[in-house]
């Protein structure tokens, strides 16, 4: 559990590329981040910068203004929980684990969400930035779905996604901006503490779904997905 939120900072606090997570992964294509705020500042090892395509996978309830770039990219919205039927879901996540979560998210409409993600991923002008709120849950499974996709070892892919709980506080600092310090310390009290984490057991839960069901692409098939995107994704993100 956090003790304290640092302060809030102009510029995203869960960014990188994904080509961190594997040399298999050309770097410069795909990134990942927490929500962009308006006044920003350019993230550092992001470039080109901005993106020319956004994959913004909050839901409804979590869009309060226009989005931070849609002046200088294409949005594309992919409410993920939203597609569930998970409308709320932050205000009743307390009571559900994360395992939970992740099995509605790979599951039914959600998981055809996820799939028409990663066409746009394979398809859509690059460089593209694949974002929800934290950048940890709905951003932490397509991630890494698409490294599983590209054949990405399995270890990369959870080291990837428990990088993000390193940026957590910083996540929850621009999420709470505004917040009274006293109000926001509350929230951060209330939370279960592995919604504030990104703990290794959540993305192997979700990898070891996949497996069952046949593999990651047998499971990306049966849910939308089709051969020539995934070879469209192959070609455009595996490094030479």
């Amino acid at each position: 559990m956090l003790d304290a939120l640092p302060d809030p900072q102009p510029r995203l606090a869960n960014a990188r590329d994904l080509a961190a997570a594997s040399a298999i992964v050309a770097p410069g294509i795909l990134f990942r981040s927490d929500a962009p705020a308006a006044g920003d500042e350019a993230p550092e090892g992001l470039r080109p910068w901005p993106p020319a395509t956004v994959i913004d996978m909050r839901g409804l309830a979590e869009k309060a203004h226009p989005h931070a770039l849609a002046d200088a990219s294409r949005v594309v919205d992919l409410p993920v929980l939203d597609e569930a039927d998970l409308t709320g879901e932050r205000a009743r996540q307390t009571a559900m684990s994360l395992e939970a979560l992740y099995a509605r998210m790979t599951e039914g409409a959600s998981a055809a969400a996820l799939t028409r993600g990663v066409a746009e991923v394979a398809n859509a002008e690059a460089p593209v930035l694949m974002h929800c709120s934290a950048g940890k849950d709905r951003t932490g499974v397509l991630a890494a779905l698409v490294l599983a996709l590209l054949g990405a070892e399995r270890q990369d892919i959870v080291d990837d996604y428990t990088t993000t709980a390193t940026h957590m506080g910083g996540v929850l600092a621009r999420m709470m901006r505004g917040m009274r310090p006293e109000f926001a310390a509350a929230a951060v009290s209330q939370s279960a503490s592995e919604l504030l984490d990104a703990p290794r057991h959540a993305i192997q839960f979700v990898l070891d779904r996949w497996d069952a069901e046949g593999g990651v692409e047998a499971w990306y098939l049966a849910h939308g997905g089709d051969d020539e995107t995934l070879a469209r994704l192959r070609a455009r993100l595996l490094a030479g």
